[in-house]
Protein backbone atom coordinates (compact mmCIF):
# COMPACT_ATOMS: atom_id res chain seq x y z
CA UNK A 1 0.00 0.00 0.00
CA UNK A 2 1.37 3.41 -1.03
CA UNK A 3 1.44 5.95 1.80
CA UNK A 4 -0.01 9.41 1.04
CA UNK A 5 2.24 12.45 0.92
CA UNK A 6 1.77 15.62 2.90
CA UNK A 7 -0.21 18.14 0.84
CA UNK A 8 2.12 20.93 1.94
CA UNK A 9 5.64 19.48 1.94
CA UNK A 10 5.55 16.11 0.10
CA UNK A 11 6.94 14.14 3.04
CA UNK A 12 5.49 10.65 3.26
CA UNK A 13 2.78 10.49 5.88
CA UNK A 14 3.30 7.65 8.35
CA UNK A 15 1.52 6.56 11.49
CA UNK A 16 4.09 8.52 13.48
CA UNK A 17 3.81 11.89 11.70
CA UNK A 18 0.17 11.83 10.58
CA UNK A 19 -1.95 14.61 12.04
CA UNK A 20 -5.65 14.86 12.65
CA UNK A 21 -6.31 18.03 10.72
CA UNK A 22 -9.54 19.92 11.36
CA UNK A 23 -11.45 20.70 8.17
CA UNK A 24 -12.85 23.81 9.89
CA UNK A 25 -10.34 25.11 12.47
CA UNK A 26 -11.01 24.18 16.09
CA UNK A 27 -10.43 27.85 16.96
CA UNK A 28 -13.79 28.76 15.39
CA UNK A 29 -15.67 25.62 16.44
CA UNK A 30 -14.72 22.96 13.86
CA UNK A 31 -15.15 19.25 14.69
CA UNK A 32 -14.49 17.05 11.63
CA UNK A 33 -10.89 15.84 11.25
CA UNK A 34 -8.98 14.40 8.28
CA UNK A 35 -6.11 11.89 8.45
CA UNK A 36 -3.53 11.30 5.75
CA UNK A 37 -3.68 14.94 4.66
CA UNK A 38 -0.75 16.85 6.16
CA UNK A 39 2.09 15.91 8.49
CA UNK A 40 2.33 17.00 12.09
CA UNK A 41 5.02 19.59 11.38
CA UNK A 42 2.97 21.31 8.69
CA UNK A 43 -0.13 21.12 10.87
CA UNK A 44 1.68 22.95 13.67
CA UNK A 45 3.15 25.57 11.33
CA UNK A 46 -0.21 26.22 9.65
CA UNK A 47 -1.85 26.53 13.05
CA UNK A 48 0.71 29.07 14.25
CA UNK A 49 0.41 31.23 11.14
CA UNK A 50 -2.68 30.71 8.99
CA UNK A 51 -5.19 29.44 11.56
CA UNK A 52 -4.01 31.96 14.13
CA UNK A 53 -4.64 34.88 11.76
CA UNK A 54 -8.06 33.58 10.69
CA UNK A 55 -9.09 33.00 14.32
CA UNK A 56 -7.92 36.50 15.25
CA UNK A 57 -10.00 38.09 12.48
CA UNK A 58 -13.07 36.07 13.45
CA UNK A 59 -12.64 36.23 17.24
CA UNK A 60 -15.19 39.06 17.72
CA UNK A 61 -17.78 36.80 16.07
CA UNK A 62 -16.66 33.78 18.10
CA UNK A 63 -17.25 35.80 21.28
CA UNK A 64 -20.48 37.38 20.05
CA UNK A 65 -22.07 34.06 19.11
CA UNK A 66 -20.58 32.17 22.07
CA UNK A 67 -19.22 29.31 19.96
CA UNK A 68 -18.69 25.80 21.28
CA UNK A 69 -15.13 24.50 20.84
CA UNK A 70 -13.81 20.97 21.17
CA UNK A 71 -10.85 22.35 23.11
CA UNK A 72 -10.34 25.62 24.87
CA UNK A 73 -12.39 28.76 24.41
CA UNK A 74 -12.04 31.99 22.41
CA UNK A 75 -9.67 34.48 24.05
CA UNK A 76 -11.09 37.56 25.74
CA UNK A 77 -10.89 40.72 23.67
CA UNK A 78 -10.93 44.43 24.40
CA UNK A 79 -13.68 46.51 22.78
CA UNK A 80 -14.70 50.15 22.92
CA UNK A 81 -18.29 50.97 23.77
CA UNK A 82 -20.48 53.58 22.08
CA UNK A 83 -19.99 55.60 25.27
CA UNK A 84 -16.21 55.65 24.85
CA UNK A 85 -15.34 53.16 27.61
CA UNK A 86 -13.12 50.15 27.05
CA UNK A 87 -14.32 46.76 28.26
CA UNK A 88 -13.10 43.20 27.94
CA UNK A 89 -15.58 40.71 26.50
CA UNK A 90 -14.98 37.19 27.81
CA UNK A 91 -15.88 33.79 26.39
CA UNK A 92 -18.67 33.28 28.93
CA UNK A 93 -20.35 36.47 27.71
CA UNK A 94 -19.43 38.54 30.75
CA UNK A 95 -17.51 41.81 30.54
CA UNK A 96 -14.83 43.37 32.66
CA UNK A 97 -13.07 46.71 32.92
CA UNK A 98 -9.86 47.17 30.97
CA UNK A 99 -7.72 47.97 34.01
CA UNK A 100 -8.21 48.77 37.72
CA UNK A 101 -9.29 52.33 38.51
CA UNK A 102 -8.24 54.45 41.49
CA UNK A 103 -9.35 57.98 42.35
CA UNK A 104 -9.08 60.41 45.29
CA UNK A 105 -11.16 63.51 45.89
CA UNK A 106 -11.04 65.92 48.88
CA UNK A 107 -14.11 65.99 51.10
CA UNK A 108 -13.63 69.68 51.95
CA UNK A 109 -13.00 71.58 55.19
CA UNK A 110 -10.10 69.28 55.98
CA UNK A 111 -12.42 66.30 56.46
CA UNK A 112 -10.11 64.03 54.54
CA UNK A 113 -10.35 62.39 51.13
CA UNK A 114 -12.80 60.10 49.42
CA UNK A 115 -11.14 57.10 47.80
CA UNK A 116 -12.83 55.03 45.10
CA UNK A 117 -11.45 51.89 43.52
CA UNK A 118 -12.71 49.56 40.81
CA UNK A 119 -10.96 46.23 40.45
CA UNK A 120 -11.36 43.20 38.18
CA UNK A 121 -11.31 40.72 41.06
CA UNK A 122 -11.36 40.58 44.85
CA UNK A 123 -7.62 39.70 45.09
CA UNK A 124 -6.84 42.75 42.93
CA UNK A 125 -9.10 44.92 45.12
CA UNK A 126 -7.28 43.71 48.24
CA UNK A 127 -3.89 44.56 46.72
CA UNK A 128 -5.17 48.06 45.92
CA UNK A 129 -6.49 48.51 49.48
CA UNK A 130 -3.12 47.46 50.84
CA UNK A 131 -1.62 50.25 48.74
CA UNK A 132 -4.09 52.68 50.35
CA UNK A 133 -2.92 51.47 53.77
CA UNK A 134 0.70 52.19 52.88
CA UNK A 135 -0.22 55.73 51.77
CA UNK A 136 -2.59 56.36 54.69
CA UNK A 137 -1.28 54.31 57.66
CA UNK A 138 -4.22 55.29 59.88
CA UNK A 139 -6.70 53.53 57.58
CA UNK A 140 -8.27 50.45 59.17
CA UNK A 141 -7.36 47.87 56.53
CA UNK A 142 -9.28 45.04 58.20
CA UNK A 143 -12.46 47.11 58.17
CA UNK A 144 -11.97 48.00 54.51
CA UNK A 145 -11.42 44.35 53.60
CA UNK A 146 -14.45 43.25 55.61
CA UNK A 147 -16.64 45.80 53.84
CA UNK A 148 -15.29 45.11 50.36
CA UNK A 149 -17.92 43.18 48.40
CA UNK A 150 -17.98 42.10 44.76
CA UNK A 151 -20.62 43.93 42.75
CA UNK A 152 -21.46 43.70 39.08
CA UNK A 153 -23.34 45.99 36.74
CA UNK A 154 -24.34 45.87 33.11
CA UNK A 155 -22.76 48.05 30.46
CA UNK A 156 -25.40 50.59 29.39
CA UNK A 157 -23.82 51.07 25.96
CA UNK A 158 -23.28 48.89 22.93
CA UNK A 159 -19.93 47.54 21.79
CA UNK A 160 -18.13 48.60 18.63
CA UNK A 161 -17.26 45.49 16.59
CA UNK A 162 -14.69 46.22 13.90
CA UNK A 163 -14.13 43.45 11.36
CA UNK A 164 -11.34 43.05 8.86
CA UNK A 165 -11.48 39.98 6.64
CA UNK A 166 -8.81 38.94 4.18
CA UNK A 167 -5.09 38.74 3.65
CA UNK A 168 -2.97 35.83 2.52
CA UNK A 169 -2.46 34.25 5.96
CA UNK A 170 -6.18 33.88 6.68
CA UNK A 171 -6.78 33.12 3.00
CA UNK A 172 -4.45 30.14 3.09
CA UNK A 173 -6.34 28.77 6.08
CA UNK A 174 -9.56 28.98 4.04
CA UNK A 175 -7.96 27.27 1.03
CA UNK A 176 -6.50 24.56 3.26
CA UNK A 177 -9.94 23.83 4.68
CA UNK A 178 -11.39 23.34 1.18
CA UNK A 179 -8.40 21.18 0.20
CA UNK A 180 -8.79 19.05 3.35
CA UNK A 181 -12.41 18.33 2.45
CA UNK A 182 -11.45 17.53 -1.15
CA UNK A 183 -8.87 15.00 0.04
CA UNK A 184 -11.31 13.42 2.51
CA UNK A 185 -13.86 13.21 -0.34
CA UNK A 186 -11.46 11.24 -2.55
CA UNK A 187 -9.63 13.88 -4.63
CA UNK A 188 -5.88 13.72 -4.10
CA UNK A 189 -4.02 16.89 -3.19
CA UNK A 190 -1.77 16.40 -6.25
CA UNK A 191 -4.78 16.98 -8.52
CA UNK A 192 -5.68 20.25 -6.77
CA UNK A 193 -2.84 22.13 -8.42
CA UNK A 194 -4.11 25.70 -7.87
CA UNK A 195 -4.69 25.07 -4.16
CA UNK A 196 -1.38 23.34 -3.46
CA UNK A 197 0.55 25.95 -5.45
CA UNK A 198 -1.00 28.76 -3.42
CA UNK A 199 -0.40 27.00 -0.11
CA UNK A 200 3.22 26.18 -0.88
CA UNK A 201 4.39 29.35 -2.64
CA UNK A 202 4.27 32.77 -1.02
CA UNK A 203 4.30 34.50 -4.41
CA UNK A 204 1.50 32.43 -5.96
CA UNK A 205 -1.77 34.05 -6.99
CA UNK A 206 -4.61 33.59 -4.51
CA UNK A 207 -7.16 31.00 -5.68
CA UNK A 208 -10.15 32.41 -3.77
CA UNK A 209 -12.47 35.40 -3.82
CA UNK A 210 -15.48 36.75 -1.91
CA UNK A 211 -18.91 35.92 -3.32
CA UNK A 212 -22.20 37.55 -2.28
CA UNK A 213 -23.98 37.93 -5.62
CA UNK A 214 -26.34 35.04 -4.85
CA UNK A 215 -26.82 32.55 -2.04
CA UNK A 216 -25.07 29.30 -2.93
CA UNK A 217 -26.60 27.53 0.11
CA UNK A 218 -29.99 26.42 -1.19
CA UNK A 219 -31.50 25.24 2.10
CA UNK A 220 -29.99 27.83 4.43
CA UNK A 221 -31.45 27.49 7.95
CA UNK A 222 -32.88 30.85 8.95
CA UNK A 223 -30.84 32.84 11.43
CA UNK A 224 -28.07 30.25 11.90
CA UNK A 225 -24.49 31.68 11.79
CA UNK A 226 -23.31 28.51 10.06
CA UNK A 227 -19.85 27.31 9.04
CA UNK A 228 -19.73 25.46 5.73
CA UNK A 229 -17.06 23.91 3.49
CA UNK A 230 -18.15 22.41 0.18
CA UNK A 231 -16.26 21.06 -2.86
CA UNK A 232 -17.15 19.72 -6.30
CA UNK A 233 -14.85 17.97 -8.76
CA UNK A 234 -16.31 17.89 -12.27
CA UNK A 235 -14.94 15.67 -15.07
CA UNK A 236 -16.78 17.78 -17.69
CA UNK A 237 -15.52 21.25 -16.72
CA UNK A 238 -12.14 19.89 -15.55
CA UNK A 239 -12.43 21.95 -12.37
CA UNK A 240 -12.47 21.39 -8.63
CA UNK A 241 -14.50 24.24 -7.16
CA UNK A 242 -14.89 25.02 -3.48
CA UNK A 243 -17.03 27.18 -1.23
CA UNK A 244 -16.22 28.21 2.35
CA UNK A 245 -18.52 30.21 4.63
CA UNK A 246 -17.91 31.21 8.23
CA UNK A 247 -20.55 32.57 10.63
CA UNK A 248 -22.94 33.02 7.70
CA UNK A 249 -20.99 36.21 6.93
CA UNK A 250 -17.62 35.44 5.34
CA UNK A 251 -18.48 33.80 2.00
CA UNK A 252 -15.70 32.62 -0.31
CA UNK A 253 -15.50 30.71 -3.62
CA UNK A 254 -12.36 28.88 -4.68
CA UNK A 255 -10.87 27.07 -7.66
CA UNK A 256 -8.73 24.24 -6.29
CA UNK A 257 -7.95 22.83 -9.75
CA UNK A 258 -8.43 24.17 -13.28
CA UNK A 259 -7.31 21.09 -15.19
CA UNK A 260 -8.84 18.29 -13.14
CA UNK A 261 -8.59 14.75 -14.49
CA UNK A 262 -10.80 12.49 -12.44
CA UNK A 263 -14.30 11.35 -11.67
CA UNK A 264 -17.17 13.52 -10.47
CA UNK A 265 -16.88 14.08 -6.72
CA UNK A 266 -18.72 16.31 -4.28
CA UNK A 267 -18.74 16.80 -0.53
CA UNK A 268 -20.07 19.24 2.05
CA UNK A 269 -19.41 19.66 5.75
CA UNK A 270 -21.35 22.24 7.76
CA UNK A 271 -22.02 22.97 11.43
CA UNK A 272 -23.79 25.37 13.73
CA UNK A 273 -20.79 26.74 15.71
CA UNK A 274 -22.99 27.74 18.65
CA UNK A 275 -24.06 24.15 19.34
CA UNK A 276 -21.51 22.09 17.37
CA UNK A 277 -24.44 20.39 15.61
CA UNK A 278 -23.69 19.16 12.08
CA UNK A 279 -25.95 20.54 9.35
CA UNK A 280 -27.15 18.89 6.13
CA UNK A 281 -26.80 21.60 3.49
CA UNK A 282 -27.23 21.75 -0.28
CA UNK A 283 -24.60 23.96 -1.91
CA UNK A 284 -24.86 24.95 -5.59
CA UNK A 285 -21.37 24.98 -7.04
CA UNK A 286 -22.36 25.35 -10.68
CA UNK A 287 -20.13 28.35 -11.20
CA UNK A 288 -18.40 29.30 -14.41
CA UNK A 289 -14.72 30.16 -14.69
CA UNK A 290 -15.63 33.78 -15.39
CA UNK A 291 -17.79 34.00 -12.24
CA UNK A 292 -14.91 32.68 -10.14
CA UNK A 293 -12.43 35.05 -11.78
CA UNK A 294 -14.74 38.00 -11.09
CA UNK A 295 -14.91 36.92 -7.44
CA UNK A 296 -11.10 37.00 -7.35
CA UNK A 297 -11.32 40.59 -8.61
CA UNK A 298 -13.88 41.63 -5.92
CA UNK A 299 -16.69 41.97 -8.50
CA UNK A 300 -19.15 39.66 -6.75
CA UNK A 301 -19.88 41.85 -3.72
CA UNK A 302 -22.99 43.93 -4.52
CA UNK A 303 -23.54 47.04 -2.41
CA UNK A 304 -25.11 46.14 0.93
CA UNK A 305 -24.67 42.38 0.47
CA UNK A 306 -22.20 41.92 3.33
CA UNK A 307 -24.39 43.98 5.65
CA UNK A 308 -27.38 41.87 4.62
CA UNK A 309 -25.46 38.68 5.50
CA UNK A 310 -24.73 40.13 8.93
CA UNK A 311 -28.36 41.10 9.36
CA UNK A 312 -29.49 37.52 8.79
CA UNK A 313 -27.57 36.18 11.81
CA UNK A 314 -27.34 39.07 14.31
CA UNK A 315 -30.48 37.93 16.14
CA UNK A 316 -28.90 34.50 16.77
CA UNK A 317 -25.96 36.16 18.52
CA UNK A 318 -28.24 38.32 20.65
CA UNK A 319 -30.30 35.27 21.64
CA UNK A 320 -27.21 33.17 22.44
CA UNK A 321 -25.81 36.00 24.56
CA UNK A 322 -29.08 36.35 26.47
CA UNK A 323 -29.38 32.60 27.15
CA UNK A 324 -25.79 32.33 28.33
CA UNK A 325 -26.11 35.31 30.67
CA UNK A 326 -29.47 34.09 31.98
CA UNK A 327 -27.99 30.68 32.84
CA UNK A 328 -24.95 32.28 34.47
CA UNK A 329 -27.04 34.62 36.62
CA UNK A 330 -29.51 31.91 37.66
CA UNK A 331 -26.72 29.54 38.69
CA UNK A 332 -25.00 32.29 40.65
CA UNK A 333 -28.27 33.34 42.31
CA UNK A 334 -29.17 29.80 43.40
CA UNK A 335 -25.67 29.19 44.75
CA UNK A 336 -25.75 32.50 46.66
CA UNK A 337 -29.18 31.70 48.11
CA UNK A 338 -28.25 28.27 49.43
CA UNK A 339 -24.94 29.49 50.85
CA UNK A 340 -26.63 32.30 52.79
CA UNK A 341 -30.06 30.96 53.80
CA UNK A 342 -28.74 29.62 57.13
CA UNK A 343 -28.93 25.89 56.35
CA UNK A 344 -25.78 23.82 56.59
CA UNK A 345 -24.70 21.57 53.75
CA UNK A 346 -26.56 18.25 53.89
CA UNK A 347 -29.14 19.62 56.32
CA UNK A 348 -32.87 19.46 55.61
CA UNK A 349 -34.27 22.84 54.67
CA UNK A 350 -36.56 24.25 57.35
CA UNK A 351 -39.43 26.69 56.66
CA UNK A 352 -37.30 29.64 57.80
CA UNK A 353 -34.61 28.66 55.28
CA UNK A 354 -37.12 28.36 52.45
CA UNK A 355 -38.54 31.79 53.31
CA UNK A 356 -35.08 33.33 52.85
CA UNK A 357 -34.30 31.57 49.59
CA UNK A 358 -36.61 33.62 47.34
CA UNK A 359 -35.31 36.93 48.67
CA UNK A 360 -31.69 35.87 48.31
CA UNK A 361 -32.28 34.68 44.74
CA UNK A 362 -33.89 38.01 43.84
CA UNK A 363 -30.90 39.89 45.27
CA UNK A 364 -28.79 38.41 42.49
CA UNK A 365 -31.48 38.53 39.78
CA UNK A 366 -32.51 42.15 40.29
CA UNK A 367 -29.70 43.69 38.23
CA UNK A 368 -30.28 41.25 35.35
CA UNK A 369 -34.05 41.84 35.31
CA UNK A 370 -33.69 45.62 35.41
CA UNK A 371 -31.11 45.52 32.62
CA UNK A 372 -33.40 43.45 30.39
CA UNK A 373 -36.31 45.79 31.10
CA UNK A 374 -34.19 48.85 30.28
CA UNK A 375 -32.88 47.28 27.06
CA UNK A 376 -36.38 46.34 25.91
CA UNK A 377 -37.51 49.97 26.23
CA UNK A 378 -34.64 51.42 24.21
CA UNK A 379 -35.45 52.47 20.62
CA UNK A 380 -33.96 50.04 18.10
Amino acid sequence: MISPKCALCDVEITQENDSKEHVIPNAIGGRKKVKGFICGGCNNAAGDDWESELASQLNPLSLFFGISRERGEPPSQLFETTGGDKVTLKADGSMGIEKPLYSESPLGSGAGVKIQIRARSMPEAKRMLQGVKRKYPKVDLDELLDNAKPESSYCPDMLHFNFSFGGHEAGRSIVKSALALAVSSGISAEKCTEATNYLRNDEAEACFGYFYEKDLVKNRPKGVPLHCVSIKGCSKTKQVIGYVEYFGVQRVVLCLAGSYEGKDVSGTYAINPITGEELDLLVDLNLSSSEIREAYDYKKIPNGSVEAAFGEVISAGVKASFEKEKDRVLNEAVKHAFENCGAKEGEMLMPEHVDKLAGLVMEKLESFILHQFTQSRKPR
